[in-house]
């Protein structure tokens, strides 16, 4: 009987010795894969900053500038329409049909005038 224990326990110590093999295993496979996709995140990561910095250099705004703009101009226009204004682009708008009509009679009325006499 004896026999018969010494053999399941053997078994049993090489199962357990072959599953601490394959987790030891999936642990450095998976630390393996972590460097690598560490080394992937870290390249991209430093060419945004470079991508950022060549374009702040140049004058481009960043998105939270932009996005700060666009809720103050939200802010604006809430303004003057409770002040009863109109939107600047409205009265743009409207300014900018007139000169474009006042031009042709403009020219019309130059036409008309006759030329200035020499004087003598």
């Amino acid at each position: 009987m004896a026999k018969k224990l010494k053999k399941s326990d053997d078994q049993l110590a090489d199962a357990v010795r072959m599953s601490s093999q394959e987790i030891w295993q999936a642990g450095l496979a998976a630390f393996a894969k972590a460097q690598e996709e560490e080394g992937k995140f870290f390249s991209m990561q430093l060419f945004e900053e470079r991508v950022l910095r060549a374009l702040s250099s140049i004058g481009v705004p960043t998105r939270q500038e932009v996005d700060a703009l666009r809720q103050r101009i939200d802010e604006l226009t809430q303004q003057v329409a409770a002040l009863g204004g109109q939107p600047a682009a409205k009265k743009r708008a409207a300014k900018a049909d007139k000169p474009a009509a006042a031009k042709p009679a403009a020219k019309k009325a130059a036409a008309k005038k006759p030329a200035a006499k020499k004087a003598k």
